[in-house]
């Protein structure tokens, strides 16, 4: 799939496409940075409610996060802006980074 694929997908359809995007480290940082967000980015916390969690959701979240912090997707072609996309307000902005989220997963992937 594509970035614009991946931006128009209708995520209640399931996640076995997702996986192969999220598996390929020819996939561009920008689009697995959109991938992270659609699964609810720094919010995806089973933990605080078990019972309503989508667990492959989650799981497929923590995969893609520690490949975005560890390199994996070399590729910055794509320019996928978080902050803008998901409305973020710059005080909730200020409390993710407070809260420890990586500058990585907040700033946009500027195309190399």
């Amino acid at each position: 799939m594509r970035h614009d694929q991946i931006a128009d997908y209708n995520w209640d359809d399931g996640l076995a496409c997702i996986w192969p995007v999220v598996d390929d480290p020819a996939t561009d940082f920008g689009t697995a940075l959109l991938i992270y967000w659609r699964l609810d980015g720094p919010w995806m916390e089973p933990a605080e409610n078990p019972a309503n969690c989508n667990h492959e959701a989650w799981r497929l979240n923590q995969i893609v996060k520690q490949r975005l912090l560890g390199g994996f997707y070399p590729a910055r072609r794509i320019l996928y802006d978080p902050v803008q996309e998901n409305h973020l307000s710059a005080a909730q902005v200020h409390r993710l980074k407070r809260a420890g989220v990586p500058d990585e997963l907040i700033e946009p992937s500027r195309p190399v």
